[in-house]
């Protein structure tokens, strides 16, 4: 069953074909698909190509296993597309690597663990209030069910409203810079008024702090909706792109800030600030006016 050298006919039909999931990366699938038929992976991967040395599996012969179409496979698995590279990440612009939802795959009776590739703005399950975005650990061996928590359903709306306003491209590149700065603001306890109602849902108690450690796995959740909303005015074409900034800018930016967030913004040049310095990288010299007479409204 498992030949040394390169086949010369396709490879036989396994007894268990399990379709993959829409989206879902080759190594999963593959994954899936041995388990399914009691195999380790490197005799699947000996068996769809004729021969155990490290060769790329092709559709032809995954095609022949499973008894599915290329065309299907290459639909469902973006990776094996035509004209795709291999070990290029990601696999699809603007996409970043899920794991299914738990709900999902025990409908399919599937390997929970799962991966596919969603669009970036996808952060929560579209059939089940699941949260799939950015690494969260396990809570209590289960993912994160946040269909009590509101402004995180809130925020998915608005990032879905992002994408299709700005494109897909941007709103992920603005969604990447936003997380880096609110992860920031979270590890120093900075504007915490929306996280702490999320951590203490998450947690069962209220945080003794505002701050959240570096790598704490609900940072990503807990921020959600600041990063969106942030996300929106680093998306703006003014600020992403400005023409002819001008000394008056920072101002405006303060209180574009401050109208989507919620917060009052008092730019420094410090470490402890990286929006003003992401604002000093897209407006050039203009940003290093001195901000010390800017209305401090507190």
């Amino acid at each position: 069953m498992f030949p040394f050298s390169s086949r010369l006919a396709p490879p036989s039909r396994l007894p268990r074909p399990i379709p993959p999931f829409p989206g879902e990366t080759t190594k999963s699938y593959l994954y899936r698909l041995a388990v399914a038929n009691q195999l380790h992976p490197d005799d699947l991967h000996a068996h769809l190509t004729g021969t155990r040395h490290h060769v790329p599996i092709t559709l032809d012969g995954l095609a022949a296993a499973t008894g599915r179409s290329p065309h299907s496979l290459s639909h469902a698995l973006p990776e094996l597309r035509p004209g795709a590279t291999p070990g290029t990440y990601p696999a699809l612009p603007a996409h970043a690597r899920r794991t299914i939802c738990r709900r999902c795959a025990a409908h399919r009776g599937a390997f929970r663990f799962a991966t596919i590739w969603r669009p970036v703005e996808v952060n929560i399950c579209p059939s089940h209030p699941i949260w799939l975005g950015p690494p969260v650990r396990t809570h209590n061996g289960d993912q994160y069910d946040v269909g009590d928590l509101p402004e995180i359903l809130h925020a998915q709306r608005r990032h879905y409203r992002l994408a299709r306003r700005h494109g897909r491209q941007t709103a992920a590149e603005a969604f990447t810079e936003a997380t880096h700065i609110t992860t920031l603001w979270a590890r120093h306890g900075f504007h915490h008024e929306r996280r702490i109602p999320l951590i203490q849902a998450l947690r069962g108690h209220r945080p003794f702090t505002s701050r959240l450690r570096s790598g704490d796995p609900i940072t990503p959740l807990v921020t959600y909706p600041e990063s969106v909303d942030l996300s929106r005015v680093l998306a703006m074409p003014h600020w992403r792109h400005p023409t002819v900034p001008t000394c008056d800018d920072l101002q405006q930016f303060r209180r574009d800030i401050h109208h989507h967030l919620g917060i009052r913004y008092y730019p420094q040049d410090s470490p402890y600030d990286p929006l003003f310095h992401w604002y000093q990288k897209h407006h050039g010299p203009h940003a290093t006016q001195r901000f010390d007479n800017l209305p401090h409204d507190r």
